[in-house]
């Protein structure tokens, strides 16, 4: 039963200390107050408030065995990022590698809540094996790339959140379907370049390690990036060419978290009979299991506008060559011509 008397007196003792705390000594207030707060703070996260991150029995249990018994989410982590951190440390694909990524973020953003990053507003800061071995500027992706090589499972986050990567929003916008309703829909290729490893989809993909999850394979004009399914990434590697980064689906798909490469993949898309050529993209991944609002993989711009641009230098090409074919008949045309007249 809530005692009245001890929230009022606590009330009091908050109220207190705020009116206060000016005239203290800064550091003695402020610990004080902290203090006083977390006393109406949840002590910390148990397997029910954990039962929201799970998509699978167990996965609460697990994750709290892989961290410390008193478990609490840093206060100004995001949402999607703690969802993300849950995914990456239940995960048994690659237990050790996205146990490190995980613990990895839960260290930058307990580190962020204590002001330890006061000293470098303006920086982003890189983590590995839970300490921070660099402040400066964003890596571009062959930067990141290389860094995810020498130190697998590195995070590098800004301490100013407003910051954090995104990727561009999607909107369905797919041709109108005819005949069967399956027109609209492509096979998929993706090769890592690296050592040639090829994945494909085929118009309908049921990802059966995780629930038989359905995914479309669509040519989607509102799509600025290709976006597959995470067997893509499972299949080929979950760590060459791909940033720890966590982002957020914005536009079709969202709340689902999103994974992006930091190297280019070939991708290749076709019907029953034929397939494009290989154009080169830095690709997404939705998160391994997605909710309903996820039906589709999306062959996005990134790929569709270099396919046209293929198809395009090949006419141009093909052209040029009936144009020069034109002109050598012609010379010699003329050649002959003048043969004869002498």
């Amino acid at each position: 039963m809530l005692n009245v008397t001890n929230v009022i007196k606590n009330s009091y003792l908050v109220t207190t200390i705020c009116a206060l705390s000016p005239i203290l000594i800064p550091s003695v207030g402020l610990f004080i107050l902290v203090k006083v707060m977390k006393t109406f703070q949840k002590e910390h996260e148990t397997l029910e408030t954990l039962s929201v991150y799970e998509k699978r029995p167990g996965q609460a249990q697990r994750f709290l065995a892989r961290v410390n018994k008193n478990f609490r989410w840093p206060t100004s982590m995001p949402e999607y990022i703690r969802r993300g951190t849950f995914m990456d440390i239940t995960d048994n694909d690659d237990e050790e590698f996205g146990l490190e990524v995980g613990l990895n973020y839960l260290f930058f953003y307990n580190a962020l809540d204590n002001g330890e990053f006061a000293e470098h507003k303006n920086e982003w800061v890189t983590v590995h094996k839970q300490r921070a071995v660099q402040y400066g500027q964003m890596y571009d992706d062959d930067s990141l790339s290389y860094i995810l090589e020498v130190m697998p499972g590195a995070v590098q986050l800004p301490v100013d959140q407003t910051k954090l990567p995104r990727n561009p929003p999607a909107k369905m916008v797919t041709v109108q379907r005819v005949n069967n309703g399956n027109d609209y829909k492509v096979r998929v290729r993706v090769r890592r370049p690296s050592d040639g490893s090829i994945v494909l989809l085929p118009y309908d993909f049921y990802d059966v390690q995780y629930n038989n999850k359905l995914y479309s394979c669509v040519v989607d004009t509102g799509a600025p990036q290709t976006i597959l399914p995470y067997y893509i990434r499972r299949t080929l590697g979950g760590k060459w060419g791909w940033s720890t980064h966590y982002k957020i689906a914005e536009g079709y798909g969202a709340p689902a978290v999103q994974y992006s490469a930091c190297r280019m993949f070939d991708v290749s898309i076709g019907d029953n009979n034929n397939w494009t050529k290989w154009v080169q993209a830095k690709i997404t991944v939705w998160e391994n299991e997605p909710g309903d609002q996820v039906e589709y993989a999306l062959v996005g711009n990134d790929v569709t506008d270099q396919l046209a641009y293929i198809q395009y230098m090949s006419r141009e090409i093909h052209l040029n060559s009936w144009i020069l074919e034109m002109n050598l008949d012609l010379l010699h045309f003329r050649i002959l011509v003048v043969k004869l007249t002498y």
